[in-house]
């Protein structure tokens, strides 16, 4: 986090800024400018003016906008599994949630771990976020596996992801620092989320060897971290009332089956951190179970031991499919599992069935962070020509928080498609100039040009 003393000068910067755009009317003039001058104007401003403007002028809603479409009326066969569907499209851009995996299909490795009875939670050297005691520090008595080689680290301001990795990574013993991967992973230190995908390439930049996967349940992480791996998660969080829902990692390091929890290293909490078996499902399921595994050649066998046909695409998601359908089967008015249904219908190339789905999770109500996190909903709005629900969710999500570049990317993708070329290339401009290293702009802006 900041310090004390730039947090003040800066917030005083901020305040006196605006003061002197208010005086000139020059609010007033950023609302009722056309969306394309005013994004040019915002983009010149600093980053931290930037969030307190939008946050004067455009209050977060509670909830993801509704659809611009009219409502599927049999939204009912979105429940029924299509066996046909077998092969995830290269368009898929988020992972999704998983079924369950009898015990006997996932193979148990057993290591040589430090005998149960030497096993001891290190001492914390730094206290965490007193506010965010959603969590307690884990005892030791009775832990079943405990991972303890992973250096603890503390965020800092907005750098969940590349902390957590930084974590993941110095277990194998890499000395690089979160700062040094945030330069990669997110060189505008605003920027709201970095994928997992992305972290993935990263650690792969390193040298390691990583698998990005979804479809985790519960009994798999026990089994990589009886492999001796820990697992890194995308997961819900809730840390304080006032500060609502978000998105947030952690690395899982150990469990124990007599309490009914993992144990966790949170850069936010603090490491050691218990994590009850419900509760962990309640948020990681909204992530659809999302997980990275970074490991070694040495390691190699083991993963693929463990992992068996997850390691398979088509098989991976007609699975979360399935678990997704009944999860929503079991309860019409739960938004997460409607959502996951989107995502895997995106990978699985039903663009139309994932569209409907989407809209009955927003219809029920997402969390307005939502758009910062997970993208399938624009790629199926997309593919089914449904531009103005792409330009609702982007402008939406850029009213309140301008440092995710794939709004300006997804916002490009359906300007070109309705044939609008410069205002695409500005769009495209804008996401790079948010994050220089997003290949995806990068490439589509290159291909105006051919």
């Amino acid at each position: 986090m900041r310090n004390a003393r730039q947090q003040w000068v800066g917030w005083a910067v901020m305040v006196f800024v605006i003061s002197l755009l208010a005086c000139a009317g020059g609010l007033v003039m950023i609302k009722v400018l056309p969306p394309m001058d005013s994004a040019r104007i915002m983009s010149k401003l600093p980053d931290p003016l930037q969030q307190a403007v939008n946050a004067l002028l455009f209050p977060h809603p509670d909830f993801v906008p509704t659809p611009v479409a009219q409502p599927v009326k049999n939204i009912a066969a979105l429940l029924t599994p299509d066996a046909t569907r077998r092969s995830p499209t290269a368009t898929a851009v988020a992972p999704s949630p998983t079924p369950s995996i009898a015990p006997s299909l996932i193979p148990t490795i057993t290591p040589s771990p430090t005998p149960l009875a030497a096993i001891a939670i290190p001492s914390i050297s730094a206290p965490g976020p007193t506010q965010a005691a959603r969590s307690t520090p884990a005892s030791a008595e009775g832990v079943d596996v405990l991972l303890t080689k992973a250096k603890e680290v503390y965020q800092t301001w907005n750098n969940c992801g590349p902390a957590t990795l930084t974590m993941n990574l110095s277990f194998f013993g890499w000395a690089g620092t979160q700062a040094d991967a945030a330069k990669v992973l997110k060189p505008d230190p605003e920027d709201k989320n970095v994928s997992p995908n992305e972290m993935a390439a990263y650690a792969r930049s390193l040298g390691f060897r990583v698998e990005s996967r979804i479809n985790g349940t519960p009994d798999l992480i026990k089994s990589l971290l009886r492999a001796g791996l820990p697992v890194l998660i995308e997961k819900g969080f809730e840390p304080e009332k006032e500060l609502g829902w978000m998105g947030h990692y952690e690395l899982i390091v150990g469990y124990n089956d007599s309490k009914q929890q993992f144990i966790a290293m949170d850069s936010y909490v603090g490491p050691y951190q218990s994590v009850p078996y419900d509760q962990f499902d309640k948020y990681w399921r909204q992530f659809n179970r999302t997980y990275l595994v970074v490991y070694t050649d040495a390691e190699a066998d083991a993963v693929a031991s463990v992992l068996g046909d997850q390691l398979d695409d088509a098989t991976l998601w007609q699975q979360a499919l399935a678990q997704a359908q009944q999860e929503a089967a079991q309860n019409p008015d739960d938004a997460f599992a409607w959502f996951n249904i989107g995502t895997d219908n995106v990978a699985l190339g039903d663009y139309p069935s994932a569209a409907a789905a989407y809209d009955n999770a927003r219809r029920i109500g997402l969390p307005w962070r939502m758009t910062w996190y997970q993208f399938g909903w624009f790629e199926a709005y997309l593919h089914t020509a449904r531009y103005d629900d792409v330009f609702a969710l982007a402008d939406a999500t850029i009213k309140v928080a301008v440092n995710v570049e794939e709004m300006y990317y997804y916002k490009g993708l359906a300007l070109k498609a309705r044939g609008d070329i410069e205002g695409a290339r500005g769009q495209f401009q804008i996401a790079l100039q948010r994050n220089p290293n997003f290949t995806p702009a990068q490439t589509a802006l290159t291909a105006l040009s051919q």
